[in-house]
């Protein structure tokens, strides 16, 4: 029997997405080990982030899952076709206004999830994260 979680769609989940690589000196010599968490480049997600599961429950079997992260609210986030806003006072979740950043979806280790925080999103979040993955590869709903 294996002791792979299983993650259920639309669970909201904390990811370790790694360090950013110019956090690391590039003239030391580090070995795999130092970077445990991966490394990301210039605009990839880093650090910890709440993510929304997106994978069905049958995909997420395995060692991965499909995930679109919650970053910081940035004014103007509401015009981007790729950004649905979560305020604070809608969410009791959250500490501040974020976004859910449809655009970023990523495929991430079960070994980054370090815990869940919700069971699901809201529905009408739901049917926004749907609404923009099919604008995103061009199918009506």
């Amino acid at each position: 029997m294996s002791n792979i979680p299983t993650f259920i769609q639309w669970e909201i989940i904390f990811v370790e997405f790694g360090e950013y690589i110019d956090k690391y000196n590039s003239t030391t010599t580090y070995k795999k080990t130092d970077f445990s968490e991966g490394v990301n480049l210039g605009r990839e997600f880093s650090e910890p982030h709440m993510a929304i599961v997106i994978s069905p429950v049958q995909l997420n079997k395995g060692n991965t899952v499909i995930v679109v992260p919650i970053t910081n609210y940035t004014s103007g986030d509401e015009r981007h076709w790729d950004k649905i806003v979560l305020k604070k006072s809608d969410f009791d979740f959250l500490s501040k206004d974020s976004s859910v950043h449809v655009g970023a979806i990523r495929s991430v280790s079960k070994d980054r999830i370090s815990h869940m925080i919700r069971p699901f999103i809201h529905r009408d979040v739901q049917k926004e994260i749907k609404k923009k993955l099919c604008s995103f590869v061009g199918i009506n709903i």
